[in-house]
């Protein structure tokens, strides 16, 4: 008899392939159960990534690199482990090297199982069409083999979706009797889980095209990513929100629970195991056996992990609970049972995610709030302008000097001069400005050093962003916005935790900007990446933008970001900022 496994591919699996993960992945970790003789694996494929990238000196770094210890290995520093998993994710080189490490892998450890790789394109990672196509294609696959076979199905590689496609499938074909397996730990092997026998049971008798929002009590499955579930809060009035966690992400609920919107109540119901899809199920209906049975209650499954997910699609099933999902790139909510698509509202205030994520507003960053910008716009405009000259004064002796003790010295006198240019600032606030032999008037002003060394790019940017503002592409900007940790007890003299060149909202997610007068380096754009996943999510979207072209080796760099976004300075344009911001 043969027995079949099917299965997406996952970031662990091919970090794992990779060596710089410490467990087999879990794929190699079921097949070495050796129940399977059987496994067609699907393979997202990006087809906006480049598929040659793995060539040349890194892989040569990378193949001496994998034949060193465990323990060498994992020393790795993260952002080289990073670049590796960026450069080889989701597409065709990546999909060789899994395949040929899995083939070495079984044949070292004796066992034999046809391994069959299919690529699939999706337009992104959640396209749930595509999926649920490549999925089907999969079974159709394995019933061509007319041979006694069992069928599996495995859901805890690739993403929530991806595990929910596999879940309907095997619930939709009774007559194959389809198995499902998921694993909370690659390091363990593989549990049956065991789908409600209803659960493609219709509990909406009529067809719907909209979606109410109202509803007595919203359940959320909270993990690291709090966002989706302010969203959550945000698109539907409800009186009571309940946030299922964990013990390592209590604290995240709390800080909701301070967020919920005015006259609205919340509970934080605490799961013993995130990966045991029996838990969360048991705590959805504890909490709906309180609840009563004419109350109309939703889940948002958006955060959490996949077997939070398993498990509360089960007591949705069983109990009459509407789920849905938040898909952030195209700006829609998925209504799960019968795939009703509704546009989400999403925040409009860059406080808002600071605000969910433990952090306060320190310097508002209001353009308004230093009315000199607005006097020297023309100033500003003049600089970008002439650049490639101004950007000279970073290399002059006296500027650097005057650099060194900047918080002491940026309101005292200067004289710099560099190449038929000069800049100064006299012991009575007059400033003047020569660049390349073309005298620019500038108001007097006390903030002179430090617009020099940089401000007065984050001002041109807020010029170009504050015209998207306007057409109401973006929302709430920001410069100069500083922000600190909402329980630190501060002084006056107490620096801020982070400090923004400019942020916004394009309503879905958070975006900082990060503008850069002088050279952009590695630390620049790894702090540009490590601030949005801490301020903004997973979802959150950077943008570096500079006066002169970014060095090769750090635009290499910035290609490889799934987050990070910039544009070459002969091509800044209020176009060019809008396309980026609307392609995400």
């Amino acid at each position: 008899m043969n027995h079949y496994l099917l299965t997406w591919y996952g970031i662990t699996d091919l970090r794992a392939a990779l060596g710089i993960e410490p467990t087999e992945g879990p794929i190699l970790s079921a097949l070495k159960t050796q129940k399977y003789t059987h496994i067609i694996i699907l393979a997202y494929t990006n087809r906006d990534k480049s598929p040659d990238d793995f060539t040349g000196d890194m892989r040569a770094r990378w193949e001496v690199w994998r034949t060193s210890s465990l323990e060498t290995r994992l020393k790795l520093p993260r952002e080289k482990a990073q670049q590796l998993v960026e450069v080889l994710s989701n597409t065709p080189s990546g999909h060789t090297l899994f395949a040929d490490w899995l083939e070495k892998e079984l044949a070292a450890n004796n066992i034999v199982c046809n391994i069959q790789i299919i690529p699939r394109e999706l337009k992104h990672l959640n396209d749930a069409q595509e999926i649920f196509a490549a999925a089907t294609s999969a079974l159709r696959l394995t019933l061509a083999d007319s041979s006694e076979k069992t069928i599996t199905t495995y859901v805890s590689p690739g993403t929530p979706v991806m595990a929910y496609t596999w879940a309907l499938i095997a619930r939709a074909h009774p007559q194959h009797s389809i198995a499902v397996i998921a694993s909370s730990d690659p390091r363990k092997l593989p549990e049956t889980i065991h789908l409600p026998k209803d659960l493609l049971m219709p509990i909406i008798s009529v067809p719907q095209t909209t979606k109410s929002n109202k509803y007595d009590v919203i359940i959320h499955l909270l993990g690291r990513e709090r966002v989706p579930i302010y969203f959550g809060m945000l698109q539907f009035k409800a009186p009571l929100h309940i946030f299922i966690t964990n013990q390592e992400y209590e604290r995240g609920g709390k800080t909701l629970l301070n967020c919920l919107p005015q006259g609205t109540q919340g509970k934080i119901v605490t799961i013993q195991d995130p990966f045991k899809p029996a838990d969360t199920r048991k705590a959805i209906e504890k909490e709906m056996s309180s609840i009563s049975s004419s109350s109309m209650v939703a889940i948002n499954l958006t955060g959490g992990t996949k077997l939070m997910f398993a498990g509360a699609l089960g007591a949705c099933w069983e109990h009459g609970i509407e789920p849905f999902y938040f898909e952030v790139n195209n700006n829609n909510i998925i209504f799960i049972r019968d795939g009703v698509n509704t546009p989400f509202v999403g925040a409009k205030s860059v406080t808002d995610f600071f605000k969910i994520n433990g952090f306060d507003i320190v310097t508002h960053g209001y353009w308004e709030d230093l009315p000199l910008r607005a006097a020297r716009i023309d100033v500003t405009a003049q600089i970008w302008e002439l650049r490639d000259k101004f950007c000279h004064v970073y290399h002059n002796d006296a500027f650097k000097e005057y650099q060194l003790s900047w918080k002491n010295t940026q309101n005292s006198p200067f004289d710099w001069n560099w190449k038929n240019s000069r800049a100064s600032l006299d012991g009575n606030g007059k400033a003047t400005l020569i660049l390349n032999g073309r005298e620019i008037t500038v108001p007097d002003s006390y903030d002179y050093a430090r617009y020099l060394g940089g401000a007065w790019l984050e001002e041109y940017v807020w010029t170009l962003l504050q015209t998207l503002e306007a057409e109401g592409l973006i929302h709430d900007l920001r410069i100069g916005i500083e922000i600190d940790y909402a329980d630190k007890v501060r002084t006056p003299k107490d620096a801020p935790n982070a400090e923004f060149d400019c942020a916004f909202t394009d309503g879905k997610r958070l975006w900082l900007v990060e503008c850069k007068a002088g050279s952009v380096k590695q630390e620049h754009i790894q702090k540009l990446e490590n601030n949005l996943k801490t301020y903004g999510g997973i979802a959150a979207r950077g943008i570096i933008v500079s006066s002169h072209l970014i060095a090769p080796q750090q635009m290499k760099r910035v290609s490889l970001s799934t987050a990070i976004r910039t544009v070459p300075p002969s091509e800044l344009t209020v176009d060019a900022l809008r396309n980026i911001i609307i392609k995400g």
